[in-house]
């Protein structure tokens, strides 16, 4: 091989190098940012150069390129205990959805580097999470404001991150648990509760049964009082007949009339086995039992 072969292949060699380290490609879930010498290429207004997604060119050996993911970023963030307002204790896990938004500043504050930024992330969203729990009492954090809060927390992570080149999408908790001394308190606030409830429930149905006895007894008395008034009334108007009775069998016969009222003396006398009379034999007591007439011999 010549010289000038040689040449030429090691020329092509050095072209496809140079070429080779001209092109690069962006993929459509990225952008290029531009590097000269180690820092971000910036234009004659200092805006960094950012390439879209495509085929582009650098200077070789000068320029590198920083490729960045430009997706919605899912940061899954670690439990934490944090205290309410009434100094109640809260296991809370949260997760955070990202991204980038400055893609200079985001370079230029971690490098490059996610894990990094979720690292900022994380701590601004546990001091969010702890002003707002500090906030609120138990029950607003769990359910009575849990959109105002996450709206608050976020408002306030999305301050800090600017400056990251980082926005914060969405904060959601994943799950609030008591811990277990609080816990252990909510058992003991549900169980009185519960109690209390319990013992008004009994005291008024204890009310109601003493209303429906007393509407009872009363109902009892008046049908008593009803029936002893109706009693009396067919006792007297049945006295009434047998008085009637008694006089129309005088005015009668007032002998007959005697007789009969000897009978029932004689009854009243002798209701019970045991009883004993001691009277004259001659008294007119026994007038009837000696003469039908009634006239003593």
């Amino acid at each position: 091989m010549t010289n000038k072969g040689l040449f030429s292949i090691i020329f092509a060699l050095a072209a496809v190098m140079v070429v080779s380290k001209s092109i690069y490609i962006v993929d459509e879930a990225e952008k290029g940012l531009v590097l000269r010498f180690g820092k971000v290429l910036r234009d004659a207004e200092k805006v960094p150069e950012i390439n879209a997604p495509g085929l582009h060119f650098k200077v070789p050996f000068m320029d590198s390129v920083v490729l960045i993911d430009t997706r919605v970023q899912l940061m899954d963030g670690t439990p934490d205990v944090f205290t309410t307002q009434n100094k109640e204790f809260l296991d809370v896990d949260t997760y955070v959805q990202w991204k980038v938004t400055d893609f200079a500043k985001f370079y230029i504050r971690t490098n490059g580097n996610f894990r990094k930024a979720e690292g900022f992330i994380e701590g601004f969203v546990d001091n969010g999470l702890r002003n707002q729990f500090g906030k609120r009492t138990i029950e607003q954090a769990i359910s009575g404001e849990r959109e105002e809060l996450m709206g608050d927390i976020r408002s306030f992570v999305n301050s800090k991150v600017p400056e990251y080149g980082l926005e914060v999408v969405d904060i959601r908790v994943k799950k609030v648990n008591y811990t277990s001394r609080v816990l252990k308190n909510v058992y003991e606030q549900i169980v009185s509760e519960r109690g209390a409830q319990a013992k008004l429930i009994r005291s008024e149905g204890k009310q109601e049964g003493n209303i429906v006895k007393a509407k009872t007894d009363a109902n009892v008395l008046r049908t008593l009082a009803e029936a002893d008034e109706y009693a009396r009334t067919v006792q007297g108007k049945a006295d009434a007949d047998a008085a009637k009775i008694y006089a129309d069998t005088y005015n009668k016969d007032p002998e007959f009339y005697a007789f009969l009222r000897s009978i029932d003396a004689y009854k009243a006398s002798f209701d019970n086995k045991g009883d004993i009379l001691v009277v004259s034999p001659d008294s007119d007591f026994f007038k009837y039992l000696k003469n039908a007439k009634g006239k003593n011999k």
